[in-house]
């Protein structure tokens, strides 16, 4: 399943606004004031179910344990999954987090694309109407890559 991350923001500024806590389940707490949170307040609501817990910033809506994961590291996640370990079945950001870089989806074979008479990448049913790529192939005595 694909997934799509907002990108984080600058990590000055998560460690202006946040600081990483051994006191609350979803490792961070506040370090500003607000109308809504003052500093040592816990960061972060916990999803209904309970199972993660989310923070709002600059308007968008952060999972915390991506964040606890690059306030510890530096790193930013990116497009990585950023995992829970196996003997922490609560989710708890205060444990060990670690990262998971998925495998990209193989396209489908009809979508792969080829190149056609002319040298152009096209996608592989847009070859040529009704024409194979083994009889366009014998034809013009080319080798075509899926």
């Amino acid at each position: 399943m694909a997934r799509t991350y907002q990108g984080m923001l600058p990590l000055w500024w998560l460690e202006e606004r946040l600081a990483l806590s051994d006191k609350y389940p979803s490792g961070l707490e506040w370090r500003t004031e607000t109308r809504y949170h003052k500093p040592g307040d816990m960061a972060g609501i916990a999803r209904a179910d309970g199972r993660y817990y989310y923070v709002f910033l600059a308007g968008i809506r952060y999972t915390a344990h991506r964040i606890v994961y690059y306030l510890r590291t530096g790193e930013d996640p990116g497009t990585a999954d950023v995992m829970h370990g196996s003997d922490n079945p609560t989710r708890d950001n205060r444990m060990e987090l670690t990262l998971f870089q998925r495998k990209p989806a193989r396209v489908p074979k009809w979508r792969r694309r080829v190149r056609n008479a002319e040298g152009q990448l096209v996608y592989s049913h847009q070859l040529h109407d009704g024409i194979s790529i083994k009889q366009l192939e014998r034809e013009q005595g080319i080798k075509i890559e899926n």
